[in-house]
């Protein structure tokens, strides 16, 4: 007999108690599942908001976790017959913490891509904003850097130290890496382009060591990139461990990628959290989050070769 979680939606849409803080988001499930809504029945998905007037029927073995808005993940486990309504003193959070904070960007994330947000910003216009011309100048000259690249944790893995090109030069840059231990310089050239792979600074670097960066162009002087923390792969092993069994709720396998993902890229671990991001994007193919978000990660990082 398959295994069934069920899900009878009333259609008490204009309930007083359906406010949108007392709404619940799917976030991770496993086995078989249905939702009916206004007497229709089609099959649940990640994302999906489920309001007060629903009932959640599951069968032995079935898993579910849902996220509620205030950043409160919610399980089911047992069989039986729970109507939504019984949560709904549930979301309260004593105090604000990593797991709280991630859950309420998964409830925010879900939200606005559920098709209950879609419905009820329908009649929403969006207004263009036409940018004014920038006058050329010397400022144009000058190289952006990434403020996410500040501070990169690595130890392998495809990832680039990459910067934005003023007034679209198009002539070498000079890239220096310095041992921020003793300040000895360990690697300096000349590179066409505005990217440097982190794996051609491996057999300078050694684990355990701070690393500064720097780059120049013809027309600029020095400019700081920011700072590599060399670690050894046990390290970074030992790290994405801890991340992954910080959450005791059930989650799917794409779940657990992803989550693991966004706290890697909170804590610098760049070219791991990329790692994630794309195992995710591939477990939940169906899911526009995961597949959203590994885009802007490859766009924000110019990873797109990857």
């Amino acid at each position: 007999m398959k295994k069934l979680v069920l899900f009878i939606c009333l259609g008490l849409m204009h309930s007083a108690f359906a406010q949108k803080g007392d709404e619940l988001l799917v976030y991770s499930l496993k086995g078989n599942v249905s939702v009916i809504e206004n007497n229709k029945e089609s099959k649940l998905k990640i994302g999906k908001v489920l309001r007060p007037g629903c009932s959640i029927k599951t069968q032995a073995n079935a898993k579910l976790t849902m996220v509620c808005k205030e950043g409160k993940p919610l399980t089911l486990t047992k069989q039986g017959i729970f109507p939504v309504t019984r949560w709904k003193d549930s979301c309260s959070t004593g105090s604000k913490s990593v797991s709280s904070n991630y859950f309420q960007y998964i409830w925010d994330q879900l939200y606005v891509r559920s098709d209950e947000y879609k419905r009820e910003h329908i009649e929403a216009t969006a207004s263009v904003v036409r940018g004014e011309p920038t006058e050329p100048g010397n400022d144009s000259l000058e190289m952006k850097l990434y403020l996410a690249l500040d501070t990169v944790c690595y130890s392998s893995g495809n990832f680039l130290l990459s910067w934005l090109p003023g007034n679209d030069y198009k002539g070498k840059y000079y890239f220096k890496l310095v041992d921020v231990n003793d300040n000895r310089k360990v690697y300096d050239d000349s590179i066409r382009g505005n990217t440097l792979p982190l794996q051609k600074l491996k057999k300078q670097m050694k684990p355990g060591h701070y690393y500064a960066w720097e780059t120049s162009a013809k027309q600029t002087g020095w400019v700081a990139g920011g700072t590599i923390n060399y670690l050894s792969p046990q390290t970074v092993k030992n790290r994405i461990l801890t991340i992954q069994n910080d959450i005791v709720v059930p989650e799917d396998l794409a779940a657990r990628h992803f989550r693991t993902a966004f706290l890697l890229e909170q804590e610098h671990y760049l070219a791991d959290a990329f790692i994630y991001y794309q195992k995710a994007a591939k477990a939940g193919p169906g899911i526009k989050l995961y597949s959203d978000k590994l885009g802007e990660f490859k766009k924000q990082f110019q990873l797109s070769k990857y």
